[in-house]
């Protein structure tokens, strides 16, 4: 059997996105294959308080805006591969608010611990219960807020949204 390597590259503002992910082309395609490490690393780090366990140090996602007038388009996608076990499924979804959970890898299986940040409030990192769960909540926030697209990209949590006055 043949393994094909896919590259996947698209050119969003002045920042080049890229995926790639091995797949034997004859294997069942119910079955994702595992991501591969993306050539750029991602843009926002956010510390994790750790409560109990071991916790990974950092997470990161990739967090890009293309403004326009009166608003913003937002394109989220979180770094689960290097603390979760298998890819990521959506755990709750409602209008202004999505969260994702996927199990954490053997040595992070006890972590307690949140991940945030002041700036990037809507954004929330959680380890819980073997778990490790990404939320993106705009919920409380004032103005016109709409999450236009959420699933997963290269079998990370990627969420699309937009915010405008």
């Amino acid at each position: 059997m043949k393994a094909s390597l896919n590259i996947v590259l698209a050119l969003a503002g002045a920042v080049l996105l890229a995926s790639c992910s091995t797949r034997d082309p004859l294997a069942n395609p119910d079955v994702p294959a595992q991501p591969v490490d993306s050539f750029i690393s991602p843009n926002v780090r956010f510390d994790v308080i750790t409560e109990a366990g071991t916790c990974p140090a950092t997470v990161g996602l990739w967090e890009f805006g293309l403004g326009f007038e009166g608003g913003a388009d937002h394109t989220v996608v979180a770094d689960f591969a290097p603390m979760a076990e298998a890819p990521a499924a959506i755990a709750q979804s409602e209008e202004r608010h999505v969260v994702y959970a996927a199990p954490l890898k053997d040595e992070f299986a006890d972590c307690t611990g949140t991940a945030t940040s002041p700036y990037l409030s809507m954004y929330t990192f959680r380890f819980v219960d073997g778990t490790v769960q990404f939320e993106l909540d705009l919920q409380d926030d004032d103005g016109f807020r709409e999450i236009r697209y959420a699933d997963l990209s290269a079998q990370r949590p990627y969420i699309h949204w937009q915010a405008a006055e």
